[in-house]
């Protein structure tokens, strides 16, 4: 059987023109324009490629409309695209389009790297701050825009009723520019557990993985001491002592393991006004305080919070057996008598709340 057969009067090579229709942070959609309508029943699929620099991938697109989706992509990275028309029938495909370029949109970026944490304190100042640093994170998927920093905390202590409470402190936030990798919080409180965390927000305007750390603020002596402590002078047995008052404190500012009662002895024309700083008065003992030509402050009593809210008498001759202090070094030593301390160091200030004057 014999047939004639027509060539065509044209060569049937259509190259697409390719553009970009969509793009996500994972993924690009590539479209191209229909052939002549002389060319359609020639053309029965085509051929896209997408080159990422590192390798070109080919896929075959057989399905009526001019238009494929890349998926899985790298955030924030760029691709090379291109299409080619294709025949079923000879196998062949016509050049290459033009290279259309596109890049992907910055995706979430990873967890800022080694944040680190500091609490801080000025005893003088009784000021309490939290500095915080970070690094700029291995894999930031896209180009980063700046920080969010969260900072909360939370106590846990006894309030002036020796009821245990727990409370977290008010939250902060601070953003910073991409080129900072540090901040500071200031007016925190103390003994207070702070956590913080760090994220890196890119071109998505979405927080990335958080990064965490944590410090405890030191403790501190409860507020307002000075106006917490009343006192007054009375004649018992014909001698002069005083009546202190112990008030009930809170322990906000941390643990109260004892509470140390210091006399200060002044000298001739000497007044509480010419005292120095309490920090700076150097502690003596009981009978160097009280030579002939003496003055000075010693220890009359050392006391645990069993006192608070109530009255207590210095320099009666009496000490009070301050039992359940040995926990905290810094109220020891706390007496001479051997049934509650062991025997003092050897230059240790004793407890001595001998008569007054």
């Amino acid at each position: 059987y014999h047939a004639s057969v027509n060539t065509l009067n044209f060569d049937p090579i259509f190259i697409p023109e390719v553009s970009i229709k969509g793009i996500t942070k994972n993924s690009i959609s590539v479209g191209w324009n229909d052939p002549p309508e002389k060319f359609k029943e020639h053309i029965h699929f085509y051929r896209a490629s997408k080159d990422d620099g590192e390798h070109v991938t080919e896929v075959l697109h057989t399905l009526p409309y001019p238009l494929h989706l890349w998926g899985e992509l790298k955030s924030a990275s760029s691709y090379k695209f291109t299409v080619s028309a294709c025949n079923e029938y000879s196998g062949e495909c016509s050049p290459p389009s033009e290279v259309m370029p596109g890049k992907t949109y910055d995706g979430l970026s990873g967890p800022p790297a080694d944040v680190v944490m500091s609490c801080r304190s000025d005893n003088i100042s009784d000021f309490h701050w939290v500095d915080v640093k970070w690094q700029d994170p291995q894999n930031p998927n896209g180009n980063i825009e700046f920080y969010n920093i969260e900072l909360t905390g939370r106590a846990r202590y006894y309030d002036d009723k020796r009821k245990m409470k727990v409370i977290n402190v008010d939250s902060q936030t601070k953003t910073e520019d991409s080129n900072s990798i540090m901040t500071r919080f200031d007016f925190l409180e103390a003994n207070t557990n702070y956590s913080v965390r760090v994220c890196a927000v890119t071109g998505s305007k979405e927080c990335g993985a958080w990064r965490a750390a944590t410090c405890s603020m030191p403790v501190m002596p409860p507020a307002g001491l000075a106006q917490a402590f009343t006192w007054y002078s009375v004649e018992k047995d014909e001698k002069n002592i005083f009546k202190l008052s112990i008030p009930r404190l809170s322990e906000r500012n941390g643990e109260i393991c004892c509470i140390k009662v210091i006399v200060v002895r002044l000298s001739s024309g000497q007044s509480a006004k010419d005292l120095p700083s309490q920090t700076e008065i150097p502690i003596t003992n009981y009978a160097a305080a009280h030579s002939a030509e003496g003055s000075g402050a010693y220890v009359a009593e050392i006391i645990t919070t069993v006192y608070m809210g109530r009255e207590i008498e210095i320099g009666d001759g009496k000490s009070i057996g301050a039992i359940g202090v040995a926990r905290c070094s810094a109220c020891l030593p706390y007496g001479r008598d051997k049934r509650f301390t062991d025997p003092e160091p050897e230059g240790a200030n004793k407890v001595e709340d001998g008569f007054l004057d």
